[in-house]
């Protein structure tokens, strides 16, 4: 694609394909009048229905990663302590965790998006993005109770830290190096 030109949103290769879907249907029809010039036409419909779709699945990604890395840039800082009850030290289905972030919202006294700190206690009750920007942006700050279940991937660590705490137990194959 030239350096000038834009890249082509997922709404505008969508209204494309619909009219390269219309025409094709319309060389179709022509196919026994015309013969060999609407089969050549057809073909190249059909090339360029499969490029459109192709260009369409690219956009298409490219605008869910925009928008995940917009959402996540909405964050500021995040830190996530441990505690444990008397009698419980070290065991992590009991640990307390309380998650501290700030985060854009909107604030109508300012008619504005400020930074706004958020304290939660657990990561049941912490939002998916939040989450998110913890396991992708700032996994350093991931507690080492949970990046120990499985060293090197944060998502691993937490699937296996969430299914310890359904199932009542952790797994001594969960905590494998």
């Amino acid at each position: 694609m030239p350096a000038n030109m834009k890249a082509a949103t997922s709404a505008e290769l969508t209204s494309q394909l619909e009219y390269l879907r219309a025409d094709l249907t319309k060389v179709n029809a022509t196919i026994e009048l015309i013969g060999k010039p609407a089969i050549t036409k057809a073909e190249q419909l059909v090339k360029a229905i499969t490029d459109a779709n192709e260009q369409l699945a690219v956009a298409l990604a490219n605008e869910a990663e925009a928008e995940r890395q917009a959402r996540l840039a909405g964050f500021g800082n995040i830190t996530v302590t441990v505690a444990y009850p008397s009698n419980y030290e070290g065991n992590l289905l009991r640990a307390i965790f309380t998650v501290e972030y700030t985060r854009l919202q909107y604030n109508m006294a300012f008619r504005a998006a400020v930074m706004k700190p958020h304290k939660l206690i657990g990561f049941s009750a912490l939002p998916a993005d939040a989450l998110e920007y913890l396991v992708e942006k700032r996994p350093e700050a991931i507690p080492a109770e949970i990046s120990n279940l499985a060293p090197g991937d944060p998502w691993e660590a937490f699937r296996r830290y969430f299914l310890a705490l359904r199932r009542g137990r952790l797994d001594s194959y969960a905590i494998a190096a």
